[in-house]
């Protein structure tokens, strides 16, 4: 096989690997796109991806449907009304089912933190705030969300 062969097949060969992986973070982005229940089942948080390719995730639900911000820290929010709010930015794939480098706000201590996503199932994500290091943060485990009522009970 000459050299211009063996580049071509290395080429086609390196298209072939590009493509595939690029598949499985689009079939991975698939299946984490949708709605999530939050595991004290208070909330319903709506994961898409941006333009970018980003994964971006906003309140769409909960049991308090007019519950406003009102521990943020901007005192020009704070009477925003939570539902519609994005609270997950900037997400990025990382490869195998994880995503990492982006932030996630917790209205109940009005603070943002860097954030982890792992899906764990397709039905299954662990999302996990922290502060400088994952090591020291708190993960909930979030659960497909496949009701049609935005409005949920009272959290127990």
């Amino acid at each position: 096989m000459g050299i211009s062969s063996r580049l071509a097949t290395a080429l086609l060969l390196g298209l072939s690997v590009c493509g595939a992986s690029a598949w499985a973070a689009d079939e991975k982005l698939a299946q984490a796109a949708g709605n999530w229940l939050s595991e004290p089942k208070d909330g319903i948080i709506q994961i898409t991806v941006t333009a970018d390719g980003h994964m971006e995730g906003r309140i769409i639900g909960g049991d308090h449907p007019g519950l406003t911000d009102e521990k943020n820290p901007d005192p020009a929010r704070r009477k925003l009304v939570l539902r519609g709010q994005v609270i997950m930015r900037n997400m990025k794939y990382d490869g195998d089912g994880n995503w990492s480098g982006g932030t996630i706000y917790d209205p109940k201590k009005g603070k943002e933190f860097k954030c982890q996503v792992e899906l764990l199932a397709p039905g299954s994500l662990k999302v996990r705030g922290y502060i400088g290091i994952p090591l020291l943060g708190i993960s909930q485990k979030w659960t497909r969300y496949t009701g049609t009522s935005m409005d949920l009970p009272p959290a127990r």
